[in-house]
């Protein structure tokens, strides 16, 4: 049921915004440049989204869910200290299945958009953190794991440390992260806390690499490091479920 719902909510969301992105992009030149691109027009980001929702919620289902109802989770400790059973109830399947879903069908869509046009669209951003914000707290009164807090805490952590280096970034006049990648944070660095604990970490390790690579590849392609920026929206993502699939494994 579970990877089935988060299919379903993927296709959903990205179908939705793959016929909406004159509402989303709102700005002419912006929408020229995103219809200029094949990839941005064709399946591909729909595609995409819904490929990622199946491996994670394959990842989820099998390392999350199972594990949890035999007690060897790495959330089972923290049930056991906790007023939750540590035993999955269909509110848990239900409500994480959708956050996976909605997360995984935004996602292909952030990327292109960050790539082609630098930004991240406020419109796709600012409703996906709300709508995440209210599937943990639904998930953490209607549902019987623990990881819901986890997850919480997490995008919290991640949305205080990502604006606090955007103010120092302002204050000192120094490039950093954009607004953009403030208002992901909280998603980005919420969703791995369904997985495990400590994914948010990983999940961090993972962009830093990530877009130091990219960043070393601008420079070379401009014969310069001095003044190459890169789009960071697109390393957060991928950070992010990279964390996801991995943080079970390695952690």
């Amino acid at each position: 049921m579970t990877i089935c719902l988060t299919v379903l909510a993927a296709l959903a969301s990205g179908l939705f915004l793959a016929a909406t992105p004159r509402a989303w992009l709102n700005d002419a030149s912006h929408l020229q440049r995103w219809r200029v691109s094949r990839w941005a027009r064709g399946p591909g980001p729909v595609v995409g989204g819904v490929i990622i929702s199946a491996g994670a919620a394959v990842v989820f289902t099998l390392t999350v869910l199972a594990p949890l109802e035999t007690g060897w989770s790495a959330y089972a400790p923290l049930s056991e200290t906790t007023f939750a059973p540590g035993r999955p109830n269909p509110a848990d399947r239900i409500v994480s299945a959708l956050l996976l879903g909605l997360t995984a069908g935004a996602t292909s869509f952030l990327v292109t958009a960050d790539v082609s046009v630098r930004r991240l669209p406020d419109r796709i951003v600012i409703p996906l953190s709300l709508v995440a914000l209210g599937l943990i707290i639904t998930g953490s009164v209607l549902g019987a794991l623990p990881m819901w807090f986890a997850s919480f805490f997490a995008g919290l952590i991640g949305l205080v440390l990502f604006t606090a280096v955007h103010l120092m970034g302002r204050a000192l006049r120094a490039r950093t992260m954009g607004l953009g990648d403030v208002k992901l944070a909280f998603v980005v660095f919420a969703v791995p806390g369904l997985f495990d604990p400590w994914a948010p970490a990983l999940v961090l390790v993972a962009m830093v690499l990530i877009s130091g690579v990219w960043a070393l590849i601008g420079a070379i392609r401009a014969g310069r490091v001095r003044g190459v920026t890169i789009a960071f929206g697109p390393a957060m993502l991928s950070g992010m479920w990279l964390g996801c699939l991995f943080a079970p494994i390695l952690l």
